[in-house]
């Protein structure tokens, strides 16, 4: 299919050429299809090298420990805070012969393609340092850019169940490279890295080659203004509290991310095998119920989710004090599964909330709020596992904690708006759900969707 190089985002209602392209299906799934494979290869690759390296960065024969761990991991949030602003903007704004977004997918997967696969050959701390350092900052920016993917793919009436197929597709890899891809780890130390590195070649290649994006051509009339969106989405001051809340209610989630892969192996003392038998049903379990929380994000109060939520929270929290085992490690990994399910419930209070028009700009300004953060409790909780004697189980409780003093922030914030806020969340509610009917309405018998622009 052939693309003027004229078109502007200001001409996309009227322009032909992405009419025809949303209304090609058969065009659609096979984009949607190498998207899956992206994805697919991306996450089986770093989904089994990403605990492993840092499980060797901090092992004996290499020695980092968990606070230059936690340093790294720290201040690549403080970088994303603005990389995700910028590298969105400038895909955004990217004109090339293979679209907007592909092209950042061709600078970021070789050098994390690279750096995966060199990592197991050397024994050098620094080096080792130098390539994860690397990996990360390549991370930020595929993440920054690819993830735009499936909302350009896809038109807007079908985007949910777009979603929720790579929602499936990245679940069921995560099961399986944690059920059966560590044991492969157990075998051989440097066979999971050149498989992996392997696979995320293919996959890309593949995927960068055949995914056809639309034909929109937006390019860049001013400079990037990293305040902008800023300024927009923190326009009302209220909004503030809401953002800090929403950050702190996740604490005790961050915490679980960043540290349970070591929490396994240095107290637990659980073999790469016994620890992907134990973590590998969290994945699935939250494919299983990713469906009815959004079913119940969409319709119940977010409040009163996010009270259920801390009460999750607070049972894994205090149940990890009970962990000794692979068993006991498994049943925490199931009780966090549905923690991280409801996680999403504070978010949509922000987005519900956000005028229309300013979404993007309070979106970005959750995320930026959200990262720094997650920066400062990651670097603070890493020292104190180090200077605790790896006491793990501190900084669980004090991820427990800030996500308990979170709650009471986003009540705060509740009451600083009460009435206006809730009948604003109950109007956007109300929005939606005439557009979900107005959609239903343009769903053919044979349940294919007709585009309208």
């Amino acid at each position: 299919m052939a693309y003027s190089s004229s078109l502007v985002e200001s001409d996309l209602q009227m322009s032909a050429a992405v009419k025809e392209f949303y209304s090609d299906r058969r065009l659609m799934w096979r984009n949607l299809i190498w998207l899956a494979l992206l994805n697919a290869g991306l996450n089986a690759c770093l989904g089994l090298v990403g605990p492993l390296m840092m499980l060797r960065m901090n092992s004996p024969a290499i020695g980092l420990g968990e606070g230059m761990i936690a340093s790294v991991s720290s201040i690549n949030s403080f970088l994303v805070s603005f990389m995700v602003m910028y590298f969105s903007w400038k895909s955004d704004h990217t004109v090339s012969r293979w679209g907007r977004r592909i092209p950042f997918l061709w600078i970021s997967a070789p050098p994390i393609i690279l750096t995966v696969m060199l990592f197991p050959f050397s024994d050098c701390k620094w080096l080792l340092f130098a390539l994860w350092a690397v990996q990360i900052l390549f991370m930020d920016i595929k993440s920054s850019t690819i993830s735009l993917l499936p909302i350009d793919l896809a038109p807007r009436q079908v985007l949910a169940r777009v979603s929720s197929m790579q929602t499936i597709v990245i679940g069921i890899i995560a099961f399986l490279i944690l059920r059966y891809g560590m044991k492969l780890a157990d075998f051989s130390e440097w066979l999971p890295y050149i498989l992996g590195g392997c696979l995320m070649l293919v996959t890309s290649s593949l995927s960068g080659l055949f995914i056809k994006e639309p034909p929109i051509r937006n390019p860049t009339t001013e400079r990037f203004k990293p305040w902008s969106a800023l300024k927009v989405g923190l326009k009302d001051r209220r909004m503030i509290v809401l953002m800090v809340g929403v950050a702190m209610l996740n604490s005790f989630t961050v915490m679980y991310n960043m540290w349970i892969w070591l929490f396994a192996r240095n107290v637990l003392n659980l073999t790469l095998t016994d620890m992907g038998a134990a973590l590998a049903w969290a994945p699935l379990l939250g494919l299983i119920v990713a469906f009815p929380y959004a079913w119940l994000i969409d319709r119940v109060s977010p409040y009163r989710l996010l009270a259920v939520y801390l009460v999750l929270v607070i049972l894994t929290g205090f149940g990890m004090r009970l962990v000794h085992n692979a068993a006991g490690l498994a049943l925490v990994s199931i009780l966090w599964a549905g923690v991280n399910g409801l996680s999403g419930a504070a978010i949509m209070i922000v987005l519900r909330l956000a005028p229309r028009e300013a979404v993007g700009s309070v979106s970005s300004s959750a995320a930026f709020i959200n990262n720094v953060y997650i920066g400062m409790i990651v670097f603070i909780s890493g020292f104190i596992i180090e200077h605790t004697g790896r006491n793990y189980h501190l900084v669980f409780f004090i991820g427990v904690a800030l996500s308990g003093i979170g709650y009471g922030i986003l009540l705060y914030y509740r009451w600083l708006m009460k009435p206006c806020a809730m009948a604003q969340i109950t109007d956007e509610m109300n929005m939606d759900a005439m557009v979900n009917t107005e959609i239903e309405r343009e769903i053919s018998p044979a349940g294919s969707a007709t585009i309208v622009n």
